[in-house]
């Protein structure tokens, strides 16, 4: 699948309480989060689309779609290759996986906000080669890296245009049930432009934060914002001051 200009994914997180979920997301991204598909909210920056949407149950999960050009296509491709989708609110998706595709929206304007998109989006699986057969092998993307993280657990990386995915790869405990889908969205990576500056921001705008700290990637400063309103684990990351 060729990467074009656009947003590279869309999130679909499942949140308990949507509207707080998207009035926490205005506060955090400093742009509108408006109407969506389906009752949805949304909000596009840069290289991503986060759609909201109203939890179902205990078990229903956040989704991710990778944006295409040919819906029709790429579903008849990802269907030889052994990953059948099912139709859904926002594209189709995976019959057996919380990933699918959706076609890709024109890119927006960048409104000048210090948090100009997703730098990199985090799941966890309980199989390293399900989660390298998933993400390389049937969505294409570029499989960068695979380094072991103590304890059995393995740390996958992949590349979609300027889009990264992060995969921890760890044994289930046996007690724990059987998840729905081999790899499940545990959190996102805000990309900012001046961490100090969007920490300012967010301080100012009353969000509970942690401290900056250093990244564990060379080169990067982080924190991590501490609302579960957000629906998913979230931290802001950027380049050294």
């Amino acid at each position: 699948m060729t990467i074009l200009p656009g947003p590279h994914a869309l999130v679909d997180l499942a949140s308990d309480d949507p509207s707080s979920t998207a009035a926490t997301h205005e506060r955090l991204l400093g742009r509108e989060v408006g109407a969506g598909a389906d009752g949805r909210r949304a909000v596009a920056v840069g290289n991503v689309v986060l759609s909201l949407r109203a939890r179902s149950d205990e078990s229903d999960t956040h989704d991710v779609y990778f944006t295409v050009d040919d819906v029709s296509a790429t579903r008849r491709l990802l269907d030889r290759r052994g990953h059948p989708l099912a139709d859904s609110a926002l594209g189709a998706l995976g019959e057996t996986s919380a990933v699918g595709i959706a076609a890709r929206p024109d890119p927006v304007a960048d409104p000048g906000s210090d948090l100009i998109g997703l730098d990199h989006l985090v799941f966890t699986c309980d199989n390293r080669d399900a989660a390298v057969a998933l993400f390389a092998g049937t969505f294409d993307l570029d499989f960068r890296l695979d380094q072991p993280i103590g304890q059995d657990a393995r740390q996958l990386f992949f590349r979609r245009g300027d889009l990264i995915v992060e995969v921890v790869a760890a044994p289930r405990p046996p007690a724990d049930p059987v998840p729905s889908s081999p790899v499940t969205l545990w959190g996102v990576a805000w990309r900012s432009t001046d961490v100090d500056a969007t920490h300012a921001r967010l301080m100012a705008a009353g969000l509970d934060l942690s401290e900056i700290r250093v990244g564990r990637k060379k080169g990067t400063r982080i924190f991590t914002v501490r609302h579960r309103e957000l629906a998913t684990r979230t931290v802001v990351i950027g380049p050294e001051a």
